[in-house]
């Protein structure tokens, strides 16, 4: 009270000071928010809280739209860390590790295998792509599938690089995420692609 008295707060003051607590509030409200939308996807998709925490946080540290980073996630591995290709795609998102090495330099395969390690370069390598056509998620994901060089043969010779893997991601009108509605048999299963398809020596120049 004495303080108070001898110091009283200026306008300025208690303006900052309630800046600072509606600061304080909207981040504790956003907070809040995004632990129910972990907890919504955790139960999604059936998997740990942990997992679906992690995803979230690569996903929008590396600037990907978060439902399409769970489905991702979920054709590449299933949500299993140690996932192997018979190509050798490791891990969560199934990165190649020509791939994440144009990414990181030096990366190792074991360091490919760690969870966060691994969903930060897969999404990361998604986002490169998807700026690289354009914005179209489509044409990005057929090349996180096929290989940048594949979908760049194709449309060089006139032909459409789909080959479901987009559709399947993605889903059709209506789609369940984990993938319980009826398939859809008039869209053939996509394949993974042939080593050379996977992982250019170079990503494309000025990405």
């Amino acid at each position: 009270m004495v303080l108070l008295l001898a110091f009283p707060p200026t306008r300025h003051g208690l303006e900052r000071a309630a800046r600072a607590v509606a600061r304080a509030v909207a981040e504790a409200r956003a907070a809040e928010a995004r632990e129910r939308v972990v907890d919504q996807y955790a139960r999604r998709y059936g998997i740990e809280r942990e997992l679906a925490d992690a995803i979230e946080r690569a996903a929008r540290a590396e600037r990907v739209d978060t439902d399409l980073a769970f489905r991702l996630v979920r054709v590449e591995s299933a949500f299993n860390p140690r996932a192997l290709s018979p190509v050798g795609a490791i891990g969560l998102t199934q990165m190649m590790l020509p791939t994440a090495r144009e990414l990181q330099p030096g990366i190792t395969r074991d360091r490919l295998y760690e969870r966060d390690v691994n969903l930060r370069l897969g999404f990361r390598y998604f986002r490169t792509l998807l700026r690289f056509y354009g914005g179209d998620v489509r044409t990005a994901l057929h090349a996180y599938n096929r290989g940048i060089g594949t979908v760049a043969r194709i449309r060089a010779a006139g032909g459409d690089p789909a080959n479901g893997y987009a559709r399947k991601v993605l889903g059709g009108p209506g789609a369940s995420p984990v993938n319980t509605a009826p398939p859809d048999t008039t869209t053939p299963n996509p394949t993974r692609p042939k080593v050379d398809e996977l992982a250019p020596a170079r990503l494309p120049a000025g990405m």
